[in-house]
């Protein structure tokens, strides 16, 4: 039933379907349905009383929340803590629905397939919606290029974007696994191409470069080396040749670039004015007349240096189940190796795409953490390698990655910008 309860709310958030059908508007029914999800699992787990494997990153998810309301509460503004609070209650909704509901292999599978089928969905409403200006939910296409949109959380061009650059490798797994049916590899490449198409109508640089990233990773864990390399340079290729204008003209001198390397710098200066918590959530519009397009330097910027390390947390956490999971692969009961090299590059798509965009609060990188740590304690005896990884190296793998990441930021913000 909380499976059930998990598909059909991921199809709610996906669909939006009180944006759809006017008869609806009005009604709460993410609300309505989440009171009742809420009711279900809470029911569940009292009468089953079954285990639930945790994994290091819904313990990080837990305190970046935390993180989000305390950047405000220590500056004495428990408005803003109490927003963030609310803000954030139903991304940790969602992540913690899938890490509960999707507890068997076979479970992990149908919930990758109804992700894809949304994403379908939400890629052909776009072309439609980029071909004759009119889209599901009377949405528009928006600025001079027409970037298509989706419903709801999905309004802007770069979010729908970032979840079809997460489905892209779960097909590209099974168009070329040998394992599968040749009717599904078929399905798959029908399949892949409105996602594709969709991705190039959305004119995002941030989705073509996480399709980039995403493609050469795939190639790299999916081939041997020359083919790997031959996959990787044909798919680069056909990015820049086929992408949309606005990533081809992406250099350091282009305005828009320059718009966000000065953003970055200014997000420093906020870093650097309050270091430890940040300027606080939501406050980064604040100091700037944009928001960063960066997920870590908007992080740094609002929750500081301890908010920008639990972000680099999770996804370290989220890396490190899915060594885990791929360790333990040749076990016959254990999900095949191939499978979990597509959820790591469409995880490595994801925060290609977060370097790019400030998404560091919206739900899609969190389902895709959810599904990572879901395949990371899947794993056979998960427990040894997966669960709690070791605290000291943990903490000093973060510790490293925050230091490099904020210094290539501050790197390229001396090197490139024009100011």
């Amino acid at each position: 039933m909380l499976y059930l309860s998990a598909i059909v709310y991921l199809a709610v958030i996906y669909i939006r379907p009180a944006e759809i059908v006017p008869s609806l508007e009005g009604v709460p029914v993410v609300d309505v349905l989440s009171v009742a999800i809420m009711l279900i699992a809470a029911a569940m787990l009292f009468v089953r009383r079954r285990c639930v494997s945790i994994s290091a990153v819904d313990g990080y998810v837990l305190l970046f929340w935390l993180t989000i309301i305390l950047s405000n509460a220590v500056w004495g503004w428990f408005g803003g803590a109490y927003k963030g609070l609310l803000d954030f209650a139903p991304v940790v909704f969602c992540y913690f629905l899938i890490r509960l509901a999707v507890d068997t292999p076979a479970r992990l599978r149908g919930f990758v397939r109804i992700l894809i089928a949304l994403n379908v969905f939400l890629a052909v409403n776009g072309i439609v919606q980029y071909h004759t200006g009119l889209g599901l939910g009377n949405m528009t296409t928006v600025g001079l290029e027409n970037r298509i949109r989706g419903t709801g959380i999905f309004g802007d061009p770069n979010d729908l974007g970032m979840t079809l650059v997460m489905t892209t490798p779960l097909l590209l797994w099974v168009v070329f696994d040998r394992a599968c049916r040749m009717w599904h590899r078929a399905m798959g490449l029908v399949l892949l191409a409105p996602i594709l198409t969709a991705i190039v109508y959305t004119n995002s640089r941030g989705a073509i470069l996480g399709l980039g990233g995403a493609l050469c990773v795939f190639a790299m864990r999916q081939f041997k080396p020359i083919s790997a390399l031959t996959f990787g340079v044909a798919a680069l290729v056909a990015v820049v040749l086929l992408g949309p204008a606005r990533a081809q003209a992406m250099d350091s001198d282009e305005s828009s670039a320059q718009s966000r390397i000065e953003a970055w710098g200014e997000g420093l200066m906020m870093l650097k004015s309050k270091p430890i918590f940040g300027v606080g959530y939501g406050r980064f519009t604040e100091y700037h007349d944009r928001v960063a397009h960066n997920s870590f330097v908007q992080t740094a910027a609002e929750l500081g240096l301890v908010g920008a390390g639990i972000f680099v947390a999770m996804f370290d956490g989220l890396f490190h189940a899915l060594r885990g999971a791929r360790r333990a692969s040749s076990r016959p009961e254990a999900l095949p190796a191939s499978w979990i090299n597509s959820v790591t590059a469409s995880a490595f798509g994801m925060v290609i795409c977060g370097f790019f965009l400030s998404r560091q609060y919206v739900v899609v990188p969190y389902i895709m953490l959810a599904l990572g740590a879901s395949v990371g304690t899947l794993a056979p005896n998960a427990a040894r390698f997966t669960v709690l990884p070791p605290v000291v190296e943990s903490v000093l793998r973060v510790i490293v990655l925050t230091i490099a990441t904020t210094t290539l930021v501050y790197g390229m913000v001396r090197t490139m910008g024009a100011w």
